[in-house]
């Protein structure tokens, strides 16, 4: 299942990303998303029932959320069979570029991370298109609190 969302769901497409799905974001023109939708058989992600319209006239996939929670959005996504498996990693996306994360050696990114932060951490990742090293930091601790209520809802 492929994503695009639209400009007003910036936190859920990081989420979806983190769950592992490919998920575009950052398009800002709605003629393009549709472009885009179709053409790499995309699912569109939108609150703009102006947006869903159009995309259905054109036979594309589209869901039409309603709220403005990430967890609604995320029980809306639940009740159309999106499924939200095991959290970053081993599948998760870049929250940032949506690109693939792989497993890393600690002396890979000795360079590329605080001093503090290399001597306190043995587990690594790293995003294959932009570079951006993640390990099990405080943000990380975050993400598993919010983790535990998406997968509540």
């Amino acid at each position: 299942m492929k994503f695009i969302a639209d400009m007003m769901l910036g936190r859920l497409a990081r989420w979806l990303r983190l769950y592992g799905y490919d998920t575009l974001y950052g398009v800002e023109d709605d003629d393009e998303i549709l472009e885009i939708a179709g053409r790499e058989d995309r699912i569109i992600l939108t609150r703009d029932s102006g947006l869903a319209e159009r995309a259905r006239k054109f036979g594309l996939k589209v869901i039409l959320l309603s709220s403005n929670s990430l967890e609604e959005q995320v029980r809306e996504l639940k009740s159309f069979g999106v499924e939200f498996r095991e959290l970053f990693p081993p599948n998760a996306r870049c929250p940032k570029c949506n690109g693939l994360i792989r497993t890393v050696s600690k002396e890979d990114v000795r360079d590329k991370v605080p001093p503090k932060v290399y001597e306190s951490y043995d587990e690594f990742y790293v995003c294959e298109d932009c570079g951006q090293v993640y390990w099990p930091g405080r943000q990380w601790r975050e993400m598993l609190k919010i983790d535990e209520r998406l997968r509540r809802v």
